[in-house]
């Protein structure tokens, strides 16, 4: 990972974004648009734990952990990142977001949008993650009708404004801190590849903060997660379409990282310590 350059926050109630730059940021040659993403149910018929992610254009797709798929049998989150190379079609992991449904039709698609971290950190415990994920859905959609308990459907009902905050030039990553802590950070290759994920990012973690005081995040607090995060190495590599993952965790970070062609395309980082996170 490049050495990471972390700004001033704005704050904004319980949530303070900051902006993230690196020392060698470069050009995407790759793509997050989901226009030339073909997403079905399994082959062999509907299961709940996986999709089929194909590519018919002429980028690799980078596919990120928590975006949405909706549709189909019913709808689901990617629980990692994986990059879809160009023709390829593959198998991509997912957990329901959506307990009171199954039928449908086979096709699925995306509009870029994330489940929350909150939502997604269900993947990091390994331990009843379809389970877990159903009941951090469930909180969230607490006392609005929802009778297939639907993440989808709780974003399509719910706004959350997020117009105070927007991408700087040169800008990579963004680090957002809610209740007075770092929540989770996200960073990529390029600038162009942020401004295209930032209001997906911003939204998706303000979405959390309902379960958090209106505290500001210092950015002491901002710089030393990030200095924390540039020291943890890699427990394992693993494919992830095209690219490889690379996962690794400390007492104060969870990390995973997409390569992809000898650069760290994406960075996600979350602080385990978060009262968030550790009261879950």
């Amino acid at each position: 990972m490049n050495q990471m350059h972390v700004g001033r926050g704005v704050n904004r109630g319980a949530i303070t974004v900051f902006p993230i730059w690196a020392d060698q940021p470069g050009w995407s040659r790759y793509t997050t648009s989901t226009k030339t993403l073909d997403v079905s149910e399994s082959d062999h018929g509907p299961q709940v734990g996986q999709l089929m992610v194909g590519n018919h254009g002429d980028k690799p797709v980078l596919v990120l952990e928590g975006q949405l798929f909706e549709g189909g049998w019913q709808h689901r989150m990617a629980t990692e990142s994986v990059m879809v190379g160009v023709h390829q079609r593959m198998p991509v992991s997912v957990a329901c977001v959506e307990q009171g449904r199954w039928e449908g039709s086979r096709r699925q698609h995306s509009r870029g949008r994330r489940a929350t971290p909150y939502v997604r950190d269900a993947v990091r415990g390994g331990v009843d993650v379809q389970g877990t994920v159903w009941s951090r859905v469930a909180e969230h959609a607490a006392g609005v009708p929802n009778p297939t308990g639907s993440f989808v459907r709780h974003l399509d009902e719910t706004l959350v404004d997020i117009t105070d905050f927007r991408p700087l030039p040169g800008q990579v990553g963004v680090l957002v801190g809610l209740g007075g802590q770092p929540y989770v950070a996200e960073v990529f290759d390029s600038t162009m590849t942020l401004r295209r994920e930032f209001k997906a990012i911003v939204e998706a973690a303000a979405r959390d903060a309902r379960f958090t005081p209106a505290v500001a995040t210092p950015g002491r607090r901002a710089r030393r997660f990030m200095g924390r995060a540039e020291t943890v190495g890699d427990r394992y590599v693993q494919g992830a379409g095209v690219a490889e993952r690379g996962v690794g965790v400390s007492e104060y970070v969870d990390r995973v990282r997409l390569e992809w062609q000898g650069r760290d395309v994406h960075t996600r980082l979350t602080n385990v310590r978060h009262p968030l996170l550790v009261g879950a």
